[in-house]
């Protein structure tokens, strides 16, 4: 019986270090192979602490998730730089190295003999010293990791580490925080990690190199492959099956050594074939977002989906003075003046390469003007990181789109919100009644917006399944649910038929009408005859012509290098 709960407390363990590092992998989607590193962080710390200084078990451990915790943070530093291939070579070298560390530093790790003699765990008169005695520790400390991931998952802050995955720069552009959100991801996957380091340390009382090498990140990350990128259920299903798999395995009549060999191909089996024919893993990454959105929530009517400003129409809202932008000795923007008013519709025109799309970037602070200023009411903002130009009242919308496509059209929408309480990580798992109640709310006024924008039938639908017509519309509808007063708008209308024409257009002037100041990018001169007030033509990236549109049409400049 014995052998029995020794086995459960394993699959607790590695359950905890699956669920946690699922949060870098699945949640933020960020694929990272040094979570030994954060294992042996916690073990290596309640060994020292507890057997040269003396410290209590479950001080230890506490100090083992906090230092764990601020290397998790150190390490996701290279992470705001790099990623893919180059930030899976930057953690498997932290793997490499922190393993040669533990191994050459004998006065403090023990060297390749580790350290024996750890301490069992003391709570009051309890003493976790039976393998029986450690799984009732084992396992509130394993479903109590699951829950607060499950938590985290569907929250706020979830929402906007899963927006970060499918595109950094739109996640961006709605107002997220990429370096927060990276750090609290590597952050809290490798407390949790150290937690589960910890424990194991106590229970075996022995902690060795060995056992932190970076097969055993490959062997974390196999579970979550199994179970199921992005779903923290699926990381315990996959703990669960390659727990037991070589358990069973020592049963079967084999060799001396070989059952050992053979795991490891077994793994790698597992890994190519879940890859191959069901990359979601056994249980896929699923939104409960549609069972909790239909509970309550405000109601109120589709017109008041849009916020309204109360900016006198005319009154300049964004400005940019001697805006200059050069990439090495190509000018892709040249002394451009704009002045954009509220309560109307600028069009900026010109051909490919004239530099529409980099004033925009310069705008939202996506690239850094050469020279020039830019101003918000007044407020210069030039050189504001585009995260927080968004919350001081500037939104963009994208050529690409770059929509979130396997988050729910909902989600699209509703992540976009600003300052929701849910998006700091502290308040969504301390105080999860508040979050909720917000989130009703913003998920009613999501639905709103789609149905004002005419996507409500689709929204609980993943947005990689709509038409490229209604992407459109959805790209609108998140710009609306970022609540900024100025939407800078890249080709919205591109590619769309006359009647999806017939519905975003009225979009646009309701948008003006309730004091948005709008600019968009447009080729379609009919539109831009329709719905702008004032157009800009430019030209070699400087601003050749302005005026009204009837104006420009008839300009011999724009006839002749631009609309014939």
């Amino acid at each position: 019986m014995d052998y029995l709960y020794h086995i459960l407390v394993v699959i607790c363990i590695y359950s905890i270090l699956a669920t946690s590092m699922n949060i870098v992998i699945g949640l933020a989607g960020m694929f990272a192979l040094c979570h030994a590193v954060f294992y042996a962080a916690g073990a290596y710390s309640s060994a020292i602490l507890t057997t040269m200084y003396g410290w209590p078990p479950v001080a230890a451990a506490g100090f083992g998730v906090v230092f764990a915790a601020l290397l998790g943070s150190a390490t996701a530093l290279p992470a705001l730089r790099v990623g893919g291939h180059y930030l899976v070579i930057i953690t498997l070298a932290l793997q490499v190295i922190s393993v040669d560390f533990l191994r050459n530093v004998p006065g403090l790790t023990g060297g390749p003999d580790g350290i024996s003699g750890i301490p069992r765990i003391v709570v009051g008169p309890i003493v976790f010293d039976t393998a029986r005695e450690m799984l009732f520790l084992a396992v509130p400390v394993a479903v109590a990791v699951y829950l607060v991931c499950q938590r985290l998952g569907h929250s706020p802050f979830g929402r906007a580490m899963r927006a970060m995955r499918e595109n950094e720069s739109a996640a961006i552009s709605i107002g997220k925080n990429a370096l927060r959100l990276k750090l609290a991801a590597f952050a809290l996957s490798a407390g949790f990690a150290a937690l589960a380091g910890s424990l194991m340390a106590h229970y075996i009382v022995f902690v060795s190199p060995h056992s932190y090498r970076a097969e055993e990140t490959i062997l974390i990350l196999a579970m979550i492959i199994l179970g199921g990128i992005g779903n923290f259920t699926g990381s315990v299903l996959g703990a669960l099956i390659l727990v037991l798999l070589p358990e069973a395995m020592k049963f079967l009549p084999l060799p001396l050594g070989t059952a050992d060999l053979l795991r490891n191909v077994i793994y790698g089996l597992i890994l190519i074939l879940m890859l191959r024919f069901r990359p979601g893993g056994l249980l896929p990454e699923t939104s409960n977002l549609g069972k909790r959105s239909a509970r309550g929530g405000e109601s109120r009517p589709e017109a008041m989906a849009i916020t309204a400003f109360a900016a006198p129409e005319g009154e300049t809202t964004l400005s940019c003075e001697g805006l200059n932008k050069t990439f090495g000795g190509v000018v892709a923007a040249r002394n451009v003046d704009l002045a954009l008013p509220a309560r109307r519709i600028t069009g900026l025109i010109g051909p490919n390469g004239a530099g529409k799309t980099t004033v925009f970037n310069m705008l939202t602070g996506f690239l850094k003007p050469s020279s020039g200023r830019i101003r918000l009411r007044g407020e210069d903002i030039t050189d504001t990181p585009p995260s927080q130009i968004v919350t001081k009242g500037v939104a963009r919308s994208f050529q690409d789109l770059r929509l979130f496509r396997r988050m729910t059209v909902l989600e699209n929408v509703l992540v976009a919100f600003p300052r929701q309480r849910g998006d700091n990580l502290v308040r969504s798992i301390c105080t999860p009644w508040s979050v909720d109640a917000e989130d009703r709310r913003l998920t009613a006024r999501a639905r709103q917006i789609l149905a004002f924008i005419g996507l409500d039938h689709r929204a609980d639908e993943l947005a990689d399944n709509l038409s490229y017509a209604e992407e459109k519309l959805l790209v609108i509808a998140r710009v609306i649910a970022t609540e900024a007063e100025v939407t800078l708008l890249d080709e919205p209308l591109s590619g769309l038929d006359p009647n999806t024409l017939a519905r975003v257009l009225p979009v646009l002037r309701e948008m003006a009408a309730r004091g948005r100041t709008i600019c968009l990018i447009e080729h379609n001169l009919e539109v831009i005859r329709e719905v702008c007030n004032e157009v800009l033509y430019l030209e070699s990236g400087e601003v050749a012509a302005k005026g009204s549109a009837e104006e420009l049409m008839n300009n011999p400049r724009v006839l002749e290098n631009y609309i014939q």
